[in-house]
């Protein structure tokens, strides 16, 4: 496969999974929980993944909500959580309960986020005096409809 590259694992805990794709038309790689825990409504939990990735340079791991979670009231308030190529702790999820009718009880297995692998791009900023005008202008929050 043209362009693939690799992201090493190492696994902390005995019961860590590697991040797998659910299909082969999944854009993101499942995250599991090596831990049992349970999550309430309006609380948080750092859920432990048991990985430590080393990511290639030039790369960042973007760490999302799944929607079956989502649909749950389970988010990840910080979405997308960003695992940067010199980081070396484990990989954990931030969830949080938002609007859950019941507690949810998580166990060893269950896929608790996904992520991708995403190229950084460089990146510099100009000050300047004026910038070209849109349609939209500086309108902001809600400003283009429904």
């Amino acid at each position: 496969m043209a362009n693939l590259q690799t992201i090493k694992i190492k696994k902390i805990h005995p019961k860590a999974i590697v991040p797998k794709l659910a299909t082969n038309g999944s854009a993101c790689f499942d995250l599991y929980s090596c831990e049992d825990f349970v999550l309430s409504n309006g609380y948080f939990h750092m859920a432990k993944t048991g990985i430590i990735m080393e990511i290639p340079e030039g790369y960042h791991v973007e760490v999302c909500s799944r929607s079956g979670m989502a649909k749950k009231g389970i988010i990840i308030p910080n979405s997308p959580g960003i695992v940067d190529s010199d980081y070396r702790g484990e990989a954990m999820v931030m969830l949080y309960g938002l609007f859950m009718k019941n507690r949810e009880f998580f166990q060893v297995g269950s896929r608790i986020a996904q992520c991708k692998l995403v190229r950084n791009v460089s990146t510099q900023f100009q000050v300047v005096s004026k910038l070209s005008e849109t349609e939209r202008g500086s309108g902001g929050f809600g400003s283009t409809g429904k």
